[in-house]
């Protein structure tokens, strides 16, 4: 039977792209235009989230902060400031911005911008309704009562950032690099295909029950999908509404569509289709690294499916781990360079790590999320040696023009291998 596809032909793609290209469009101009705005005055007021804050020194051996911020209207940005300042990491905060020697293309991209007067806003101005602030209480009780249950401080950091995407420090962040494990950290697709599956388990096994019982008619697959989405929803909204994760399940929503229409989920063409329907809503993500690495990672899954679709459940789990762990490495070192010989263990991690999120969970939830501490924290604090491995422009667009001809015969799959290999071998073995 020929597979059921969105779109057939040159028209209706033709349509299709069109559309996103006006969408695309119109969304550029309205960031032109709040452009427009900012540029007109040397001091800008902005009210913002502040997304990260780290510290840094000057060549004076002097302290500053670096706060990367996220305005509503102004998008995503960053100021330093020399004020002794507390931990603003996910408050609002107010500031006056200077605007001058900042061009469209940077303030499209993400813009650095000087400041002055930052400060708190008040509480209630952080709050727009009932919804959001019991959203927020609930959420500040939620960090705390996971941070409480932990004495290390890369402990603290780590499980509020896994389950709720609180900040993590530039410490967190170099320790978990060591070992490739930044995207089990992070909330991304993966923690939402995990939280997806277990939902379908727990509620799945009730709603079997009552169905039989109650209303035999009404459809399974359909009911389930439509409580996780709800379920999945809410806890988007609770996290923040956290960028990766509103992609992932914005790409969520779209397969549950194309699923109950029987049209074919696992395809190139499905993922093109969310790809440009992601950017032609959200432009900049043309600019964000973690898109691109979301999408190269799914692109590399469907490849590893479309030429090993056909082994035992526990091959293709080690099998697609290896591959797209081997096939992601130059694309992740040409933005992140840095490297050691510990990310080699990155596919054993991604294979346990699913148990491992449940069941931390699980000890979070009855107030043992220390258990496993020990061995976590030795692992963190491993002192590893690491250097930088970074690939170069040509690599990285020779890789991409034969990850693409991969598709299409077997032959070019062979050389995309051999490719991710030699690079692996030249960044592990040789370097």
């Amino acid at each position: 039977m020929e597979d059921v596809v969105l779109f057939r032909g040159f028209r209706e793609w033709f349509l299709f792209i069109s559309a996103c290209v006006f969408i695309f469009a119109l969304n550029v101009f309205t960031t032109y235009l709040n452009y427009r705005d900012f540029s007109a005055k040397k001091f800008v007021d902005i009210n913002a989230t502040v997304e990260s804050q780290s510290i840094k020194y000057n060549k004076k051996d002097k302290r500053y902060f670096v706060l990367k911020l996220n305005s509503d209207k102004h998008g995503v940005f960053w100021t330093t400031t020399y004020e002794n300042i507390i931990d603003l990491s996910g408050k609002e905060v107010s500031l006056v911005a200077i605007a001058e020697n900042i061009g469209f293309y940077d303030y499209f991209k993400g813009f650095y911008a000087p400041s002055f007067k930052i400060s708190l806003m008040p509480y209630f101005f952080q709050n727009n309704n009932v919804f959001s602030d019991l959203t927020r209480n609930s959420y500040d009780r939620a960090v705390a009562f996971t941070r409480d249950q932990h004495e290390n401080e890369f402990m603290r950091e780590l499980f509020p950032a896994m389950f709720f995407a609180s900040p993590q420090s530039k410490e967190l962040r170099q320790n978990v690099t060591k070992y490739a494990a930044a995207h089990l950290i992070a909330l991304s697709g993966f923690h939402l295909g995990i939280l997806a599956l277990l939902i379908a388990f727990i509620f799945g096994k009730i709603y079997r029950v009552s169905q039989n019982k109650f209303f035999p008619y009404r459809n399974y697959f359909y009911d389930l999908g439509i409580f996780s989405i709800l379920v999945l929803g809410f806890y988007l909204i609770f996290t923040g509404i956290v960028p990766s994760l509103l992609r992932a399940y914005a790409m969520f929503l779209f397969g549950f569509f194309l699923a109950i229409r029987n049209i074919k989920i696992i395809s190139f063409n499905t993922l093109l289709i969310v790809t440009l329907l992601l950017i032609a809503m959200q432009p900049k993500l043309v600019f964000s690294i973690g898109f691109i690495l979301s999408v190269s990672g799914v692109f590399y899954i469907f490849l590893y499916l479309r030429y090993f679709k056909n082994q035992s459940k526990i091959i293709s789990a080690i099998g697609l781990s290896v591959y797209v762990f081997l096939a992601m490495l130059p694309i992740v070192h040409f933005y992140f360079p840095l490297t050691a010989h510990t990310q080699l263990f990155a596919p054993i991690l991604t294979i346990v790590y699913a148990p491992f999120f449940i069941a931390e969970i699980a000890l979070h939830i009855i107030g043992f999320g220390d258990v496993l501490d020990p061995f976590i924290i030795k692992a963190i604090e491993w002192n590893v040696n690491m250097w930088d491995f970074k690939v170069n422009l040509l690599w990285f667009l020779t890789y991409i023009v034969i990850s693409i001809a991969a598709i299409f015969h077997r032959i070019f799959h062979y050389i995309f291998i051999a490719f991710f290999i030699t690079s692996a071998c030249i960044q592990y073995i040789f370097n």
